[in-house]
C-alpha cells in the first residue's frame, strides 16, 4: 500500500538528505519508489520544480540518484552507470553544484526552483487525485451494463492518452541510443539535417521541430531580457561606465587540474585545458588579459588576470578568485573571513572529477568546476559553467554590493 506524500518531494528530499534520514529505493520492474521516513512514498518518475540553468527539468528520481550517489563519494562514471540501468534522467555538469548546495543545506534559496510550476503542482495536488501513489481505498465503480458506450472517436482518444501517459520521453543523449530498430548512422543523419534545417517529423510535418526550437528560443529570449534588466543598476554595468577592467586572481603554483598565468587565457578563452607543467610564462608583468562575449548579456568584456594579489591597489575591482583550498590563501585579500569575503567576490575551485574534495572548500561559499581526466572535448562545458556563473555574480545590483 502506498500512502499519499503531502510533503513537496524536494522539501522532504533536502530534510533527510541534510539530517542523514535513510530514503529506501523500492523497484519492481521499471516501476520505481523512494520510501522516506514514516512511510511516505513517492514514484521516482513525480515531476518536481527544479528547473536548471539549462532549462533542464529533473523528476524526484534523478536528483535522490545523483545525491545518493554524492553522498557516498561514488566517482561520475559510476553515478552515470547507475542513472543509465535506472533509467533516470542524468544531472548535467552546470547543475551539480546548485544541486549540491540547496539540498545539503549550504543555502537556504536557489532559483533553479520554479516557484510558479511549485505553485501549480501543488494546486494540481490540492484538487486532483495523484495518478503517481496508489491507495487502498477501493473506489466505486458501476458495473459494465450501466456504462454508456463509448463511441470510436472517444475510445481512441482514450486509448491515445494512456499510451502518452506511459510513454517515456526522450530527454538524455542516453535515452537516445537507447530507442530499437536506431543506428548511430539514423541519428548522426537526423543531426544532421535538423542543424541544416532540413528535418521532417513524423508524416512529413516540420511543427514538431519547430515547437521545440520556438519553445527553447523564447526561454532564451526571456533569460537575455532579463539579464539586460538587471545590467542597468549591476556591478558589470559599473565596470563598463568606468572602462576599468574586472580582475580574476588565479594560484601561482602550477599544478595539474588547477590554472594558474601559464593555462589559464588557453582555458578560459578558448575552452582547452593544458597541464601548466609543459607550458611556460614569460611576461614579466605577471598578468593576461582575455576577452570574451558573455553569454546573458551579448556584451564583450575585458578581464584581467594575475596571481599577485600584493600588487593590487583597487580591491572593487576583483570580481573572482580561484583557490586550492589552503588556509594561508586567505591572508593575501584584505577582508580574511570567508563568509564576507566571498559575497563580493566569486570563489572557484577546480579539480578532477574523481579526486576527493577538500574539507576547506567544502566549507566555503565558491563554486567547484570538476574537470574530466582525459576526455578535453568536456572543457568546454566546464569555461561555459564558469562564465555563465561569473555573468550571473556580475549582474547583482551594485548598491547591494557595495553595502556588503
Amino acid at each position: 500500500m502506498f500512502k499519499r506524500g503531502r510533503n513537496d518531494p524536494l522539501e522532504l528530499l533536502k530534510d533527510h538528505v541534510i539530517h542523514h534520514k535513510q530514503i529506501k529505493l523500492k523497484s519492481k520492474n521499471t516501476d520505481h519508489r523512494l520510501i522516506f521516513e514514516n512511510n511516505i512514498e513517492f514514484k521516482c518518475s513525480t515531476e518536481t520544480a527544479w528547473k536548471s540553468k539549462s532549462g533542464q527539468e529533473y523528476t524526484l528520481g534523478a536528483l535522490w540518484c545523483f545525491l545518493d550517489c554524492y553522498q557516498q563519494g561514488l566517482e561520475q562514471k559510476i553515478y552515470r552507470q547507475k542513472a543509465f540501468d535506472l533509467n533516470f534522467e542524468q544531472v548535467f555538469k552546470a547543475d551539480n553544484q546548485d544541486i549540491i548546495d540547496y539540498f545539503t543545506g549550504k543555502v537556504d534559496y536557489t532559483e533553479c526552483i520554479d516557484a510558479n510550476k511549485k505553485a501549480n503542482l501543488q494546486n494540481k495536488k490540492s484538487h486532483q487525485k495523484d495518478e503517481d501513489i496508489e491507495f487502498a481505498i477501493q473506489k466505486k465503480v458501476k458495473p459494465d451494463s450501466e456504462k454508456e458506450p463509448l463511441s470510436e472517436k472517444d475510445f481512441n482518444l482514450k486509448v491515445f492518452d494512456e499510451i502518452l501517459r506511459l510513454e517515456k520521453p526522450i530527454t538524455t543523449r542516453n535515452k537516445l541510443f537507447r530507442v530499437q530498430d536506431r543506428t548511430f548512422d539514423d541519428i548522426l543523419k537526423t543531426a544532421q539535417k535538423i542543424f541544416q534545417g532540413q528535418y521532417v517529423g513524423v508524416g512529413g510535418d516540420e511543427e514538431e521541430l519547430q515547437q521545440i526550437l520556438g519553445t527553447r528560443i523564447q526561454d532564451a529570449n526571456k533569460a537575455k531580457q532579463l539579464s539586460i534588466a538587471k545590467l542597468s543598476y549591476s556591478v558589470l554595468n559599473e565596470f563598463i561606465k568606468s572602462k576599468e577592467k574586472p580582475i580574476i586572481i588565479v594560484p601561482q603554483i602550477a599544478e595539474l587540474g588547477n590554472i594558474c598565468l601559464r593555462n589559464v587565457q588557453q582555458f578560459l578563452e578558448q575552452g582547452q585545458y593544458l597541464d601548466p607543467n609543459g607550458l611556460k610564462f614569460t611576461n614579466e608583468s605577471r598578468s593576461v588579459q582575455i576577452k570574451v562575449k558573455l553569454r546573458l548579456t551579448d556584451i564583450e568584456q575585458q578581464f584581467i588576470i594575475l596571481d599577485t594579489p600584493n600588487t593590487i591597489t583597487n580591491w572593487k575591482r576583483v570580481v573572482a578568485v580561484f583557490l586550492r583550498g589552503s588556509t594561508y590563501e586567505l591572508k593575501q585579500f584584505p577582508d580574511q573571513n570567508p563568509n564576507q569575503l566571498f559575497k563580493n567576490i566569486r570563489g572557484y575551485h577546480m579539480k578532477f572529477e574523481e579526486e576527493k574534495l577538500k574539507d576547506l572548500i567544502k566549507q566555503w561559499n565558491i563554486k567547484v568546476l570538476e574537470l574530466h581526466r582525459s576526455k578535453r572535448y568536456q572543457d568546454i562545458d566546464v569555461v561555459n559553467a564558469f562564465w555563465e556563473d561569473l555573468e550571473a555574480f556580475l549582474l547583482r545590483p551594485a548598491k547591494l554590493s557595495s553595502q556588503q
